[in-house]
């Protein structure tokens, strides 16, 4: 628009917009705190609300697509960190901040400080892979961090016994929240040792970040990366991340994830396992039972394939295989013979004159007569040679029989003495098997010997402990130890817990 002195005016729009994109680029993205008020919710799904403090107030457009994806709820009244861009909103010409995201206030510092602790140990290279440890397959002494009355230990001990009984579970108890709790968890990390465990879990139910702010205690996690026994952390639900997963050897979502991650192969799975390996051993034996009556079959057949019977029987397959190219033969000439015969019809035919077909007729007859005669002559022939052969055969079985017989009756084994040797062969393998069953720690143990332990320590529950072989050892112990030594004494099905003590006369 152009005035009367030539200069050139802005629209009230073009001012407003232009105004809003100067602030967004001078300022940025900014952090605000203060107070929610006036908070409203439209149709469409936006949130609009006022920021103030004690002073002034800050007009706030939360649009839906950001609001969605925050994880706050907005509250009335309640101290915020909000992040977003300023501008004007152009149709009123009001100023008011663009929200990106809304935290609590002190949510806000802590991530902050949660990012910049974990920058820092992140370049010192306390979460490199190469730092992880193997957790072990079958761990026989587990300790548990946690504290003594939430749900994640009743959790953590019901999967624990579920999965795995046969494991010690020890549990070291803590605050999980609160300002002593990360003294706390530092000093039970601490006094793990790899002598007395075989995995640890550090583990704790859900919450807000203030909530699980002990776990990212820097002293915890260092203490966590130096300690010798594996640690597996579950502590929050899946969404919750803090400094003890990333250092820690194992990371489980929940409490509940992180005894299963401690325990991969069950007592079930085991016991399947011994199964197999029970059914593996009955099939090998079997299996040569079976092979040595397999071995058995094939010396009978052997016989069965060398008797009389089937070299008859492959000589009556010799003699069909030479008479059928005889039949064959013959079929053969007749058919050439009728063949000719056609040929010299056909030709008499074609002559016609009656005089000329009777002396054909008439010399036809003589050669006619001549090839039956041949043909009679020679299919006796070889009658009377199959009927020699025949008879040949029949000779020689009758020769042959009785030796083969003879030889058959010195070769073959009695049938009493096969059933023999077998019976034999059953009564050595049930012998071995009771000297087996009767060698075993179990049946020593049943005819009333009993194992003796001595114990590491007063409490019999979660000490360790060593075979006594002689009683001068158990008179060692007392000596050291201040004259009594707890004692453990393992029956063939169950196991007692004694006190000795050596009275003032010696006995």
């Amino acid at each position: 628009m152009q005035t009367g002195s030539g200069s050139t005016a802005l629209s009230v729009t073009q001012i407003n917009k232009q105004a809003g994109d100067l602030l967004g680029q001078v300022f940025g993205v900014v952090e605000v705190i203060g107070e929610i008020s006036e908070h409203k919710r439209a149709a469409s799904g936006h949130h609009y609300f006022a920021l103030k403090d004690d002073r002034s107030q800050l007009r706030c457009a939360f649009f839906r697509g950001n609001a969605m994806r925050n994880r706050h709820p907005l509250r009335e009244g309640e101290e915020v960190v909000v992040t977003g861009r300023l501008g004007i909103y152009t149709e009123r010409g009001a100023y008011q901040l663009i929200v990106q995201s809304v935290a609590p206030a002190g949510e806000g510092r802590l991530a902050a400080e949660f990012e910049r602790l974990k920058q820092r140990l992140l370049v010192e290279g306390l979460f490199e892979s190469e730092h992880k440890r193997p957790t072990p397959t079958l761990p026989r002494r587990i300790a548990v961090i946690s504290s003594d009355s939430g749900a994640a230990i009743h959790d953590v001990r019901v999967t624990l016994a579920r999965r795995f009984p046969l494991a010690r579970v020890t549990l070291f108890p803590v605050l999980v929240q609160g300002a002593e709790s990360a003294a706390q968890l530092r000093t039970a990390v601490g006094q793990l040792s790899a002598d007395d465990f075989d995995v640890a879990l550090i583990v704790r139910g859900g919450g807000s970040l203030s909530d699980l702010w002990s776990f990212n205690d820097e002293g915890l996690v260092r203490a966590i990366h130096a300690c010798p026994v594996p640690v597996i952390s579950g502590v929050g639900h899946e969404t919750d991340t803090t400094l003890c997963d990333l250092v820690a050897d194992r990371r489980a979502a929940t409490p509940t994830g992180a005894a299963e991650l401690a325990t991969p192969v069950t007592v079930v799975e085991m016991r399947e396992r011994i199964l197999r390996l029970a059914e593996r051993g009955t099939a090998i034996w079997q299996g040569g039972f079976q092979a040595r009556a397999q071995r058995v079959d094939d010396l009978r057949r052997g016989l069965d394939r060398h008797g009389p019977g089937e070299r008859l029987r492959m000589d009556r397959y010799r003699l069909a295989g030479l008479l059928a190219p005889l039949h064959r033969q013959v079929e053969r000439r007749i058919a050439r013979r009728r063949q000719e015969l056609n040929a010299l019809r056909q030709r008499l035919e074609a002559g016609h004159p009656r005089r000329r077909l009777a002396a054909l007729r008439d010399r036809l007859t003589m050669p006619r007569q001549a090839l039956s005669a041949a043909i009679r002559a020679d299919l006796g022939r070889r009658e009377d040679h199959l009927t020699d052969l025949a008879r040949r055969l029949l000779i020689a079985r009758e020769r042959l029989l009785p030796a083969l017989r003879q030889r058959l009756d010195r070769v073959r084994p009695p049938r009493r003495v096969l059933f023999d040797r077998l019976r034999q062969e059953r009564v050595h393998l049930d012998g071995l098997g009771r000297q087996l069953r009767a060698l075993g720690p179990e049946q020593v143990q049943r005819r009333g010997y009993a194992l003796i332990e001595a114990l590491d320590g007063d409490d019999a529950g979660g000490q360790g402990a060593s075979l006594v072989k002689r009683a001068t050892e158990v008179r060692e112990l007392a000596a050291r130890r201040g004259g009594q030594v707890p004692l453990r004494i393992r029956f063939h099905d169950e196991a007692l817990r004694v006190d000795w003590q050596e009275n003032e006369s010696g006995d």
